[in-house]
């Protein structure tokens, strides 16, 4: 039912009346992306399952779950196979009981709604029509708003130490910023405390080819569906080790008070392809979660992480039960750890399909 609407995300081969369960995601006026997954249940035995949900949304959560009931032409199809559903009137007590806050997250434009980037959009495929007499240039925040921005991240220091513990909050952080020696600040922390990747161990890959694994044409494994559209969307699950959750947590604090406080719009440590990104620790803290929406291939998106911040992908991860020996620096190795982590999302919706970051950024920033 699921893979269905995915593959008809607009309804286009609904009939009229139909008795297929359908999400018309494109009468939302809230949502920028949302995705269905079916995840296994390994603490309730093979054979269980669990239904995700996870949605980048403007408004509020009330106000978001609405809207999806009113979109949605049978919702009882859809979620009266989940225990504690019972009906759509008690939709958002049930979501709220089921729901999970995010360890980080990042957003590439924070103050703009789905309107406002469609409106921006429609008016740069307008200019190329009719192209106006002038533009105005982009608008950079002031040092004043820069300022004025970090100041939380004090309290997120603070907050991140009561929860995690001075030593893992110290040492999540430089794990993150030893190969970030082309920002001033990071490159004299390291230098002060000699903090840096280490070598790799060997020069080969810890992988073995495997040339019998079929896949598609462009070597997509056939289940994730990916490139679709211009964007894609990644779903990792992997198991955190015994007594290293306060570890994973300080690590994520880190990160999502960068991403909140310090990263310009469209840009994640110079990363400019990620729409969204978070990471949710669940199942009481035995396993991570990464959700995320970007541009372009799995593959280019792996290696943009690897050359633009190598350590940020050790810090998250060597916690994990089955990360390579190597590390994020054996790259076949990590590729392999992470696909290995991969769900497969069954229904993904993009309010604007074939825009970039960099489209969008630019499109923002001409908007008048």
């Amino acid at each position: 039912m699921l893979r269905a609407i995915g593959d008809d995300i607009k309804g286009r081969t609904l009939s009229a009346p139909s008795i297929r369960p359908h999400i018309d995601f494109t009468r939302s006026r809230q949502i920028h992306f949302a995705r269905f997954a079916i995840l296994d249940d390994p603490d309730r035995g093979p054979m269980r399952k669990r239904l995700f949900y996870a949605s980048a949304y403007d408004g509020g959560l009330d106000d978001h779950l609405a809207e999806v009931v009113a979109i949605t032409s049978d919702m009882n199809a859809i979620w009266g196979r989940c225990e504690d559903y019972t009906n759509e009137a008690r939709f958002s007590e049930f979501i709220r009981a089921h729901a999970h806050e995010h360890e980080a997250l990042y957003i590439a434009f924070r103050d703009a709604t789905v309107e406002r980037i469609q409106q921006s959009i429609a008016q740069r495929r307008e200019a190329e029509v009719h192209p106006p007499a002038a533009q105005a240039g982009p608008r950079s925040a002031s040092a004043i708003e820069r300022l004025i921005r970090a100041v939380p991240i004090v309290f997120d220091v603070w907050r991140a130490i009561a929860r995690c513990g001075f030593v893992n909050v110290f040492r999540g952080t430089q794990r993150i910023i030893a190969s970030l020696d082309r920002y001033a600040l990071f490159r004299w922390s390291n230098w002060i405390t000699h903090n840096h990747l280490g070598p790799m161990v060997s020069a080969y890959s810890s992988v073995d080819l495997d040339n019998c694994q079929r896949r598609s044409a462009d070597g997509v494994p056939p289940a994730f569906r990916e490139d679709v559209v211009t964007q894609n969307q990644l779903t990792v699950i992997t198991a955190v080790r015994e007594g290293h959750v306060d570890r994973v947590r300080a690590v994520l604090s880190a990160i999502d008070s960068y991403a909140k406080r310090l990263s310009p719009d469209g840009s994640l440590i110079g990363i400019s392809t990620i729409h969204f990104v978070r990471w949710l620790v669940i199942d009481g803290g035995r396993r991570l979660m990464l959700v995320s929406d970007y541009d372009g291939s799995w593959e280019s998106y792996i290696d943009e992480f690897a050359e633009m911040i190598l350590s940020g992908l050790e810090a998250i991860w060597e916690t994990a039960e089955g990360f390579p020996p190597g590390g994020a620096r054996d790259l076949p190795a990590f590729k392999q750890f992470l696909r290995g982590g991969q769900v497969p999302s069954e229904v993904f919706f993009s309010a604007y399909p074939e825009e970039t970051v960099l489209n969008i950024v630019d499109d923002l920033a001409r908007r008048t």
